[in-house]
């Protein structure tokens, strides 16, 4: 995005809120959308070859698109657009193909999908190998929310995963997109029966029944690897919320 196309979005959207004009935000929302899936697809093009979305599109809710969080995405992305370089490293990449599909999510959005290079795609032998761990532990990863793409012959993982899961804020981040995608096609009961089956494998690794008791006075970002401290804390979040919207029936 040049500075003059910037500077003029940045203004519209500035408008759009003085005014509480839904019309301009919609407007500059979609924009913005299509913006960022072009770049992508242009610069990114030795990663990946397309981008998808579900076929009925968008329904924003009015009270989403005058809310002052969608104000600063829209400011966040505009700023994003405007400093975006080539070439990316593929950590840079996955963190911005992650806080998109985050953000699409977050609109509202169902469905989005990203159709990689083949030679951007690790067999699980090579993912399990660059991640030095084996392929059970793998496997593991993919069901918390590691992303894995469905080929012909079996899953493969993207590149930028490598590095990316050993982030714990996008680690966690893919695995509530994982987790967001689930939930859309499973009923509460059924997610509240999934988690309790999760908590209690953590319950028994750890010989604790809950994870304050298990980490003690430790928290994620001290830990060497704090994938389960995050799984299992957000679990229990998740499951507080279930019962919340569940007792409300």
């Amino acid at each position: 995005m040049s500075k003059a196309i910037y500077e003029l979005t940045t203004k519209t959207i500035d408008l759009g809120y003085r005014e509480k004009n839904e019309n301009i935000i919609e407007k500059e929302t979609d924009y913005l959308l299509g913006k960022i899936v072009t770049s992508m697809l242009s610069l990114f093009s030795d990663k990946i070859k397309g981008i998808t979305f579900d076929k009925y599109g968008i329904r924003f809710d009015s009270s989403f698109l005058l809310s002052e969080k969608h104000k600063k995405n829209l400011f966040k992305w505009a700023n994003k657009l405007k400093d975006i370089e080539q070439p990316s490293s593929d950590i840079e990449f996955g963190k911005l193909k992650v806080d998109f599909e985050n953000w699409y999510y977050q609109l509202g959005g169902d469905e989005i999908n990203f159709e990689y290079q083949e030679d951007y795609l690790l067999t699980p032998k090579e993912a399990s190998e660059k991640l030095g761990i084996s392929r059970v532990t793998l496997n593991k990863y993919i069901k918390q929310g590691l992303e894995s793409v469905n080929t012909k012959s079996h899953n493969k993982i993207p590149k930028y995963v490598i590095e990316l899961w050993k982030n714990p804020v996008y680690a966690i981040r893919m695995q509530m997109i994982a987790q967001e995608k689930k939930l859309r096609n499973q009923l509460p009961e059924e997610r509240l029966e999934e988690i309790n089956k999760e908590v209690t494998l953590l319950q028994i690794k750890y010989k604790c029944s809950s994870y304050q008791d298990a980490f003690n006075k430790f928290n994620g970002d001290s830990m060497d690897d704090p994938s389960d401290y995050y799984l299992w804390r957000d679990l229990e979040n998740e499951k507080e919320e279930i019962i919340k919207l569940l007792g409300g029936k």
